[in-house]
């Protein structure tokens, strides 16, 4: 599949249907999520590393972030970035 929204789009039709999205399609609506080891998908969950089947964003610049660039990636580690984060389904960095 193309990406997260048609798997989660697809699974939510097919009762037998099983897929892997990212943690901000896990709430799609028909789409059940499962435990694995007794660790449900959650922030805490993936922090903490119970939760196995999880996988950082990494940010690769060419050298040293400077301006901009520099400026978005604090932007994106600061608070406000983090609570944005959170707020479209990713993980926030653990402290």
């Amino acid at each position: 599949m193309a990406g997260n929204e048609q798997i989660a789009a697809e699974v939510a039709g097919n009762p037998r249907g099983i897929g892997y999205v990212g943690l901000a399609y896990a709430e799609a609506n028909g789409v059940k999520v499962v435990s694995i080891d007794r660790a449900l998908p959650e922030a805490s969950s993936v922090n903490d590393g119970s939760y196995p089947y999880a996988r950082p964003t990494f940010y690769y610049t060419n050298g040293e972030p400077t301006g901009i660039v520099a400026e978005f990636l604090a932007f994106t580690l600061s608070p406000e970035g983090q609570k944005i984060a959170a707020q479209v389904g990713f993980v926030p960095v653990a402290p």
